[in-house]
């Protein structure tokens, strides 16, 4: 009976415990998750319509069987959202996020939420299908088992928001895609952070066509392989793009970053073949214009090696109604702004063939009082911050401006270069040569334009000493007059050990060479 007694006052008091125990009308919103193999990312919004809350508020991640393995807090209440990221988790767990606020003297749950880590295992990609869902797993490991053709498969990139992972192409074709917009980020694999792309072949792939080119407002980072690649440690390795065109119209203000491979580029890349690929963009504003045959913006982490480039580059300025505005152009064979200065011969084994036409009107106004238009254009780099080492351009270069009357007040200033149209690092310059055999650099622009132009540099800020030339047919003529009586650039008539390594020296027997 005593015992029997005891178990009815036990009971009684758990009752009263748990009918004493604080309720609360605060709750949490879970948004911005972000799932990778080892790593949970997630932002908590804490809603407390009768500011209930008196003490700390706590965020636990719990393992399945419901020990915690990670805390933290929110130190400030007064944040509105607050961003949570827990590390180094395992793959293909489920675990689940507890929100606990002190209520009175309670810690009360006040949200929980069940997030699962992807897996590490190899992904086997061998559909169109597959391919495009790879955006619910943006860290995965990826191996391409076949050729993909994209014909009749309505295609987005699945990574708008960064790849991380590894796709593993083993020498496979991904082919015959056609995108129908350019967005921020466009390239079949959009916006790569960390990750690694290597042994892949792209081909036919149509970004806007001659007859209907894609017109974008707002900023945009355009490649055939990926829009941006943002970070110093992914790997690009062993690409190649063939057969396909980009072609768009800009009425940005802000940027248009263009390339075979990348608009932008910040990572490592060895081993590039680009042949066959038009890139034409018209620019109707006053954003900043980067075309590379190879990459637009090569910045300053960024590295590209053994690559050979073979791509015709059309640049439309199509200015509409411009006034008091600031304009420059970057236009190259491989690179538009080479930008590399971080690494020791970031950029080397570099063979570019790519044509390049440029056709300028700004579309001034009348009433323009002021304004800089640059025009930087080389055969294998508009501009340049930092070196090459081992190279040369094979290709013609034509830029035609016609007067505008509305431009008096306006500074216009155009570097040519068969090699680069405008050098500014003391680094030196190796073993490039600019060679011709019926190639042409041909400028037809107002007398209102200020022209630096060579056949190897347009001009420079260096005081390296750079060995650099030029190489079987001469060629240089401004307003249909031959300049080069005046181009005080070195003229080889032979390179026997001129290159230093067997990479430039196969690619440049590969080429139709003068004579």
């Amino acid at each position: 009976m005593k015992k029997f007694l005891g178990i009815i006052i036990g009971v009684f008091f758990l009752v009263v415990i748990a009918g004493c125990q604080a309720k609360t009308s605060a709750t949490v919103t879970f948004a911005d998750e972000e799932i990778t193999q080892t790593e949970i990312t997630f932002s908590v919004e804490i809603n407390d319509p009768d500011e209930e809350i008196t003490g700390l508020i706590t965020v636990n991640l719990l393992k399945p069987d419901g020990t915690i393995a990670k805390t933290d807090q929110i130190d400030d209440q007064d944040e509105e959202i607050v961003d949570f990221s827990f590390y180094s988790l395992e793959n293909e767990v489920t675990y689940t996020v507890e929100v606990k606020a002190t209520v009175g003297r309670d810690a009360i749950v006040i949200g929980t939420v069940e997030y699962t880590t992807l897996t590490a295992s190899i992904i086997h990609i061998t559909t169109p299908e597959q391919f495009l869902n790879m955006n619910t797993n943006r860290s995965g490991n990826y191996v391409l088992d076949n050729d993909l053709d994209f014909t009749d498969v309505a295609f987005a990139s699945p990574f708008t928001s960064s790849f991380s992972g590894v796709f593993d192409g083993q020498g496979y074709t991904i082919s015959n895609v056609t995108f129908s917009s350019i967005t921020t980020y466009t390239g079949i694999f959009g916006y790569v952070s960390s990750g690694t792309i290597k042994n892949l072949n792209i081909e036919n792939v149509t970004i806007g066509t001659a007859a209907e080119p894609l017109l974008i407002l707002t900023s945009s980072r355009v490649g055939i392989l990926a829009g941006y690649v943002s970070s110093s440690t992914a790997s690009i390795e062993n690409i190649s793009i063939t057969d396909s065109e980009i072609n768009y119209s800009s009425a940005s203000i802000v940027q248009a970053y263009v390339g075979a491979v990348a608009g932008e580029f910040r990572a490592n890349l060895v081993g590039l073949t680009v042949d066959n690929v038009s890139i034409t963009v018209t620019s109707t504003s006053y954003g900043r214009i980067k075309i590379g045959g190879a990459i637009g913006l090569l910045q300053e982490d960024g590295r590209l090696k053994e690559a050979t480039v073979n791509a015709d580059i059309h640049f439309i300025m199509a200015g509409s109604n411009l006034k008091n505005r600031d304009i420059q152009v970057n236009i190259g064979g491989v690179i538009g702004d080479h930008n590399a200065r971080n690494n020791y011969k970031s950029v080397e084994n570099i063979a570019s063939l790519s044509d390049i036409v440029v056709d300028l009107d700004f579309g001034t106004t009348n009433d323009t009082t002021f304004g800089n238009y640059a025009v930087y254009v080389g055969g294998i780099a508009g501009i340049a911050m930092s070196n090459v080492v081992n190279g040369f351009y094979g290709g013609s270069i034509t830029l035609n401006h016609e007067k505008n009357d509305n431009e008096e007040d306006v500074v216009k200033s155009f570097f040519v270069g068969g090699l680069f149209g405008f050098y500014a690092s003391n680094k030196a310059l190796l073993q490039i040569v600019r060679f011709g055999n019926g190639q042409t650099m041909d400028i037809n622009i107002s007398d209102d334009v200020t022209l630096k132009a060579s056949q190897t540099l347009g001009d420079k800020a260096s005081t390296a000493v750079h060995v650099i030339g030029i190489y079987g047919d001469t060629s240089l003529n401004v307003n249909l007059v031959s300049m080069v009586g005046s181009d005080t650039s070195t003229i080889y008539t032979e390179l026997t050990d001129y290159f230093t390594s067997d990479w430039i020296l196969d690619a440049f027997d590969a080429v139709d060479l003068p004579g």
